[in-house]
């Protein structure tokens, strides 16, 4: 190899393209970008079957090595471009060079040539001596040009060399970035293998189910009676083979569906970690969603707020499950553990056995967990040993609807609700809470949708068939209590024939467009209803029997004091201590939730619905100005001070 032949090798042109090619490789981003597209026609939420949030969520996430790729890319590809763009200039150099080269040595070839004849004539003529020492001269800055050239071609070599090593690094880090990103993602879902167990009858036949066969009988009496003729081991395998089916299938015990849900969260939960990475990695490289568009910009949020929400959805199945408990206990003295406002750390759930002694429990009894159906009910009480499900010394049964803005990126905050609940009704009640299908929620990106009906119209079948297929004693009461948008759900699941003993309507957005009021209901017409409202509620005070239309509204019937609904006082914020202020006290925003306060004058009447207990009547403001030439004004805070009127919510009875 001469000098110049390393300058020159390789072609830089294809070098470039590459490098180009690279940088404006979308490596499926853009099918990403229609898919959300497509996602979004479905409507957002209001109505689906499925959460298009999750949906949207799962698309952006599975994009995330996508656009780590895209990074790596471009990272490549601008190195690529750089290394052509730089053998280019060097072989244009050496070229040059390899020119003025060949001239020099043709200069030197005629010098030496010159000198050789001029050697051959007459050694004593003075003008000859003259003449070679000049052709001497001539030779030798020829022969230095020659060796100039060499030299200048030979660090064009060692130029070239210095960034082929720089390139190979580029390279070499490009391969480790591009086998990072695979190392990182996600492995594949596990489904179902088909596993079929052979089932003996109780009528003596033998059948063969799968889990899909199970599923395939609807019916969830039918359901219970093939599983309970089930062995543990079959039951065992049909939980392994296909957790997700069978933790939330109506009719299969409580604590089997507890079994699968943990296996199906505890999936979802390393999933959403292996995304946090990937999307955290996406995020350090600077490129947001929002920037340069590397994954399609989304409609639902940008990728701060998308991290933001798989990890409060890791902790909320941290919560569920209780399996990390300590990763939430605050070092500093002076702030609480996260939860322990309600008596309990973090994922410690405290129910009762049959004596009435209380047991803290790691996690809580998962009954459903479907994150594309946005399904998660939990269940906080004892378990019977024998049947896995609601003991029958078990009294009472609440049942919680959360509203608008419930999702698992934020349901600690409802499972503590259950905590306080649970805290204030005794040792013979037990709660559910159920978030069984996506609520509304409430932002610049998802609209109208607090008021909009189709989430009642999907959710609310849901709740009638849950509640209608619990296996409990006969004489355990079922009392719903819905909340905000929850109360909408609940009032269309009774008129779907949901079948409770009393029902509690809690700042209750309405009744449902189908709904002309609570004596309609064909199993729960004839039953006590309840409800509470804070006095200066602004979230639903406005909406509530006036908005209707495009699919908008939740009825025209009065869900606080229509007919056959007793209204029940909010009072002060803590019953024992009247002068630490009313429920009012709170904002009209607040004041929406602040009905739940723990200890409240409106938490006693709530847990009192479920228990049995007494419960004070509610009292409207004196009003100020009642004539006819102006409008009446309410004198704030005097209904809260009224003599406070004791019923039973059982007879509707006073109480003296």
């Amino acid at each position: 190899m001469v000098a110049g032949d390393t300058a020159l090798a390789g072609d830089s042109g294809s070098v470039r393209d590459v490098g180009s090619d690279l940088r404006g490789r979308t490596f499926g981003t853009d099918v990403g970008a229609k898919l959300i597209d497509a996602a979004y026609q479905l409507g957002l939420q209001s109505g689906a079957a499925v959460s298009v949030d999750r949906i949207t969520a799962v698309i952006q996430s599975a994009l995330a090595p996508a656009g780590l790729v895209q990074v790596a890319d471009v990272a490549w590809g601008d190195a690529a471009e750089s290394y052509g763009a730089q053998m280019e200039d060097i072989a244009r150099r050496a070229s040059s060079e390899q020119v003025t080269l060949a001239l020099a040595k043709v200069a030197a070839a005629a010098s030496q040539k010159a000198l050789s004849e001029a050697s051959a004539g007459d050694a004593d003529d003075a003008d000859a001596q003259r003449e070679r020492r000049g052709l001497m001269n001539q030779a030798e800055h020829a022969g230095d040009a020659v060796a100039a050239s060499e030299q200048r071609l030979a660090a064009l070599d060692e130029e070239r060399r210095g960034i082929d090593a720089t390139a190979v690094t580029a390279l070499t880090e490009a391969v480790a970035q591009y086998t990072a990103i695979r190392s990182a993602l996600p492995s594949a879902p596990q489904l179902s293998a088909g596993v079929e167990v052979s089932v003996a009858m109780p009528d003596g036949t033998v059948q063969s189910f799968s889990a899909v066969d199970l599923a395939k009988l609807k019916d969830p009496a039918a359901i219970r009676a093939v599983w309970d003729a089930m062995t543990p081991e079959q039951r065992d395998a049909l939980i392994t083979d296909y957790p997700m089916l069978i933790g939330n299938l109506e009719g299969i015990p409580l604590r089997d569906r507890n079994t699968a849900n943990v296996i199906t969260a505890q999936a979802h939960r390393a999933e959403l970690e292996k995304q946090i990475e990937l999307l955290s990695a996406l995020k350090k490289q600077g490129q947001s969603v929002e920037m340069n568009d590397p994954i399609a910009a989304t409609k639902v949020a940008d990728l701060e707020g998308l991290i933001a929400d798989m990890k409060g959805e890791v902790k909320s199945i941290d919560a569920m499950l209780g399996d990390r408990n300590e990763k939430y206990v605050r070092a500093d003295d002076d702030e609480k553990a996260d939860g322990e406002d309600n008596g309990q750390p973090f994922g410690i759930y405290r129910v009762y056995d049959e004596a009435g002694r209380p047991v803290d429990r790691n996690g809580i009894v998962m009954v459903g967990f479907c994150p594309f159906r946005d399904s998660y009910i939990t269940y906080q009480g004892a378990l019977d040993p024998a049947t896995g499900d609601v003991p029958p010394w078990i009294e009472e049964v609440g049942i919680v609807v959360p509203g608008t803005t419930s999702r698992l990126a934020a349901f600690t905050d409802d499972l503590d609700r259950g905590k306080d609940l649970m805290r204030g009704s005794g040792d013979k009640a037990a709660y559910f809470t159920w978030h069984g299908a996506p609520m509304p929620q409430f932002d610049l990106n998802h609209g109208l949708e607090a008021a909009a009906r189709g989430f009642a119209d999907e959710a609310a079948p849901r709740l009638a068939a849950f509640t209608n297929s619990l296996s409990l004693n006969r004489w355990t009461d079922v009392v719903p209590i819905g909340h905000s948008y929850g109360a909408v759900v609940l009032a269309q699941a009774e008129a779907l024939g949901m079948r409770a003993d009393r029902v509690v309507y809690v700042a209750p957005a309405g009744l449902g467009e189908s709904a002309s009021g609570v004596s309609a209901f064909p199993e729960t017409g004839d039953v006590p209803h309840f409800s509470l409202q804070a006095r200066n509620d602004v979230v639903v005070g406005l909406i509530q029997g006036k908005l209707s239309g495009l699919g908008l509204g939740h009825g025209f019937a009065d869900p606080l004091e229509g007919k056959h609904i007793t209204r029940l006082e909010t009072g002060w914020l803590d019953d024992d201590h009247p002068e630490r202020g009313a429920i009012e006290t709170k904002d009209g925003v607040a004041s929406h939730s602040a009905v739940f306060t723990p200890g409240s004058t409106a938490m006693k009447n709530i847990t009192g619905v479920v228990t049995g207990d007494p419960v004070s009547l509610y009292h409207p403001d004196d009003v100020l100005n009642s004539s006819s030439e102006a409008p009446p004004m309410p004198a704030y805070g005097t209904g809260v001070e009224k003599a406070e009127e004791l019923i039973s919510p059982v007879t509707l009875g006073e109480v003296g």
